[in-house]
């Protein structure tokens, strides 16, 4: 058919004397037969993918390249600086990507994540058992090459990749596991050629790994920027979108979202850094000052016959945890920084994956301390009250007005104790902590005050208790002695753990200090370096009986004077002025009027008046100005140029 009509096509163009010539009619017939062939191929039951290969080279042939288009992919900025940074804070990272295996251990390169120094190690197996192997006999070529690492002195790091394929048996409930355990030995780990589910199966693996029974949960976080990444991003603990061309899936579906990637080190490493420390520090501080106010009422139990009768006045208690003790450490679970953004280093975020600010062993210490303080206000103000009378000449030991004290106390110290923990101070933590122990007077003044008694004897029944406490100076001298006896304990405590067993955040702070202190040194010599040069540069003359009559050694420019005072003549020399005083020189010009006196040259005349400077408690003399050198031949002249030495205080 398609020759028939070719035929027809070429003998009705060469009648016609049309474009169309033979040539034409072939390649187009020839054209029409490939495409036959590939039509066959597409709807073959058998071999198709054979058939279908057949054809292409069959039809891609003869011919010339005329451009071609790509789609770039690349990185954003910061992605290897991010990369770096979250591998140094001992951040476990693993690429889920469905690139295949040359590009993903390219982009593994390209932004950082395998380093040049690492071994990469790749699982390909087809099968189960395969797999198994692989797994086996990489775990076993791992161990020989940290022990020779081991014997040079070097650390083995190494880098895993998984194609899709090997994934799919290496997530099965028997490998699983072992994958796993291989994978964690790696520091960095890459799957390519992955689906939206084997994502999210590989998050739930790590998230549900616990390699010791007891332990907690590994935290993971999922971060991606498509709708294949959704999955994962819902798996994870923490999910994290990005805003970019691929849609708004990723972001609709994630806990924080941003436009790049690079914001992650500052959310993570900054922002995580600071939240822990922050919950750590206000956990510890409300248990131990919940402690320190309930222990001081058990305290208080066989004084009052175990009747239950609480020393505080019930509105004390009631605004204790509501407005004299609750807004500083809030501000503190808010604002606080233990380090700033520049002097933040990754590692400290390690702080927070060991849990060192918090843990069993800092809530016994928060409780002993709350037991400590508990125990001080309450025996130390009983025991200084027990034979003490009022300026009336009566007793001092009602419950009222021991209740009235020991609420003060309690009030002061611990919060004294949150500005102890407080690291970052701004205005309002001043106002909230100082204004916590003012308000404390102010509406215990209100409490006990006659007006308020008269509304209501039952409700206010401490009536006049912080009269009588705030006139009584035995109550500020035991304020202050209970004040240092019980956070003297803990800052003990902290001191001797800075010294011998610090944390890695501690040394960091204090490398951090002594930097500053170093800088202010370094400073501090750098404006004392002016006064050096001045006393390089100091005469020979000594000067005595002059503001303390301190005298000055002699200078380095004492053999450079001696040559000058030798050039200038003798009339020169008795112009050398001493401001204050009838020196050398000073009655001769008085007598003379000034006759003496001859005209130098004017690079000279530098050297001719004079100032006293003070340095550091010593009268030196210094060349004056060449703009105030007097005129000769003039007994008011030489006036001038004794008025015209000036005393100067260089500090």
């Amino acid at each position: 058919w398609y020759q028939r009509r070719v035929r027809e096509a070429v003998v009705s163009t060469q009648s016609t004397g049309g474009g169309i010539n033979a040539e034409y009619g072939k390649q187009w017939y020839q054209r029409r037969v490939r495409e036959q062939i590939f039509e066959k191929a597409q709807l073959c039951l058998e071999d198709r993918d054979a058939q279908i290969n057949a054809a292409y080279e069959m039809i891609e042939r003869d011919l010339d390249l005329i451009g071609s288009t790509a789609i770039e992919d690349k990185l954003q900025d910061g992605v290897p600086e991010t990369i770096a940074n979250l591998a140094r804070a001992s951040i476990k990272i693993w690429v889920l990507t469905g690139d295949k295996q040359e590009t993903a251990i390219n982009i593994g390169y390209s932004c950082k994540l395998i380093k040049p120094r690492m071994e990469v190690l790749i699982l390909e197996g087809d099968e189960s058992d395969e797999v198994k192997f692989e797994i086996t006999e990489l775990q076993y070529r791992i161990e020989e090459c940290k022990r020779a690492a081991k014997k040079e002195g070097v650390d083995a790091e190494f880098a895993l990749v998984v194609t899709g394929t090997t994934l799919r048996y290496a997530l099965e409930e028997n490998l699983k596991y072992k994958f796993l355990e291989l994978a964690l030995q790696c520091a960095a780990v890459i799957c390519c050629r992955v689906t939206p589910l084997q994502k999210a199966l590989v998050v739930r693996l790590v998230k549900n790994y616990k390699p010791v029974k007891g332990d907690d949960d590994n935290i993971t976080l999922s971060i991606g920027d498509g709708a294949n990444d959704v999955s994962m991003i819902r798996e994870a603990h923490i999910g994290v979108g990005i805003s970019g061309k691929e849609g708004m899936q990723a972001v609709l579906a994630s806990d924080f979202c941003f436009a790049q990637f690079r914001f992650l080190e500052r959310l993570l490493l900054v922002h995580g850094h600071w939240s822990y420390i922050r919950m750590c520090k206000f956990l510890r501080y409300f248990f131990f000052k919940n402690f320190a106010f309930t222990l001081v009422q058990l305290f208080y139990a066989p004084f009052c016959g175990f009747t239950a009768q609480t020393i505080f006045d019930p509105l004390y208690i009631t605004l204790y945890n509501v407005v004299f003790t609750s807004m500083p450490v809030m501000l503190v679970g808010i604002m606080d920084q233990e380090l700033s953004v520049e002097n933040a280093p990754p590692e400290v975020y390690e702080v927070g994956q060991l849990n060192q600010m918090f843990n069993k062993q800092a809530f016994a210490l928060a409780g002993f301390h709350g037991f400590v303080v508990a125990a001080g206000c309450l025996f130390i103000p009983y025991q200084m009250f027990a034979q003490s009378i009022n300026i009336d000449g009566l007793d001092q030991q009602s419950m009222y007005f021991i209740g009235t004290a020991i609420a003060g106390i309690v009030t002061i110290v611990v919060n004294f104790q949150v500005a102890l923990e407080t690291t970052l101070w701004t205005i309002y933590n001043h106002i909230l902590t100082w204004g916590s122990i003012i308000s404390w007077f102010l509406l215990f003044l209100v409490i006990c005050s006659p007006f308020a008694f008269h509304i209501s004897p039952d409700q206010f029944s401490y009536f006049d208790g912080i009269y009588r406490v705030v006139q009584t100076r035995i109550w500020w001298l035991t304020m202050c002695l209970t004040l240092v006896i019980c956070l003297f304990p803990f800052i003990g405590y902290r001191l001797y753990v800075i010294l011998t067993q610090p944390t890695l955040l501690q040394e960091v702070v204090y490398n951090i200090e002594k930097e500053k202190v170093s800088k202010l040194t370094t400073l501090t010599k750098t404006l004392k370096q002016p006064l050096k040069e001045i006393a390089d540069h100091l005469p020979l003359h000594l000067h005595q009986n002059h503001k303390g009559g301190h005298a000055l050694y002699a200078t380095k420019r004492q053999q450079s004077r001696k040559d000058l005072h030798g050039r200038i003549s003798s009339a020169q020399a008795s112009t050398r002025g001493y401001a204050f005083a009838s020196g050398e020189g000073y009655g001769r010009r008085m007598i003379t009027g000034g006759e003496a006196m001859v005209q130098i040259k004017r690079q000279d005349t530098r050297h001719i008046a004079s100032q006293i400077v003070d340095v550091e408690g010593e009268d030196i003399q210094l060349p004056m100005p060449t703009h105030v050198r007097p005129r000769s031949g003039s007994m008011r002249s030489s006036t001038k140029r004794a008025q015209a030495s000036r005393v100067v205080n260089v500090d």
